[in-house]
């Protein structure tokens, strides 16, 4: 993640120093299992750890790649969900995020190549600390773009597949970055993928068409591939992804695409029948619209 090309690409992308997705403001939520500190290259990257809870076993490790601005602890409500389900999960604070000591020192530009290194470093830590665990890569918003680079997204522009990467799941994009993201730019995304948004995604001077959201799942090899589209749903969905969510509706609406996200990842990173007949099962209604191929 240290190749100077990676950098220079980044830094000539216009694109990037785009405000990819919403900050999500408010307090931390509850805290990790654990924080380890480690090394890319010079820097040091913090990684919160969410484990499964007592007497459930790890079955699944899930590398999460938060907001622009934003930090691990806010996807609090969504990582007890993935742990209860026997998830492992690993988050790098990135260093566009507020809670970062040195954020002010760089731009979402600047954070890119940074971003894929961070979760690189993430990934590493995983393969020791859960052996032979099978591996999903996960985000919101900014952080979803990496993990579909993670699953081999924009491989022809900035190599950054994780071969180990077995489902990506996706809370919302950053949707179509002109410069960035042509017509082939998902071509070579062959992982399973779950992309969650809403009819009401929209990030005000950048996004402004929700249908960009699904660009990843349209364009991407068919197999495997889902889009959960919620009735009403924003970008956060009215802040109940980081649990200050005021409205009922897209709070019911967050706690059915948690539970679509959980199935999703069981059956595809993990292979569990169950999960996946939960998904293959799973139909459109009043609530959001759900789309396979």
């Amino acid at each position: 993640m240290n190749d100077p090309r990676l950098h220079r690409r980044a830094l000539l992308t216009g694109a990037i120093g785009l405000g990819l997705g919403a900050v999500l403001a408010g307090p931390a939520l509850a805290e990790p299992s654990e924080v380890v500190t480690l090394k890319s290259g010079e820097r040091d990257v913090e990684v919160s750890v969410w484990r499964p809870s007592k007497g459930i076993r790890t079955e699944g490790v899930i590398v999460f790649s938060h907001g622009a601005g934003s930090w691990p602890a806010r996807y609090d409500f969504l990582f007890k969900a993935w742990t209860a389900a026997g998830f492992l999960v690993a988050a790098p604070t990135h260093v566009d995020s507020m809670r970062h000591p040195k954020h002010t020192d760089y731009d979402l530009k600047a954070a890119f190549p940074l971003r894929l290194a961070d979760l690189a470093a993430a990934t590493a830590w995983t393969e020791k600390a859960a052996p032979g665990v099978p591996r999903a890569s996960a985000g919101h918003s900014y952080g979803s773009l990496m993990s579909m680079m993670r699953g081999g997204a924009l491989e022809q522009m900035i190599p950054a597949r994780d071969p180990g990467t077995k489902a990506v799941m996706c809370f919302s994009s950053p949707g179509v970055l002109p410069g960035l993201m042509g017509p082939t730019a998902f071509s070579t995304l062959t992982a399973p993928l779950l992309m969650v948004t809403g009819d009401k995604d929209l990030v005000p001077g950048f996004v402004t068409d929700w249908r960009d959201h699904l660009r990843g799942f349209e364009t991407s090899p068919a197999g495997d591939k889902h889009a959960w589209i919620g009735a009403g749903v924003d970008h956060t969905f009215s802040g109940a992804i980081g649990g200050e969510g005021k409205d009922p509706a897209q709070v019911a609406a967050f706690a059915r695409a948690q539970a679509a996200s959980t199935a999703f990842l069981r059956a595809a990173a993990l292979g569990d029948a169950k999960a996946r007949a939960a998904l293959d099962a799973t139909k459109s209604d009043a609530v959001a619209e759900f789309r396979s191929r």
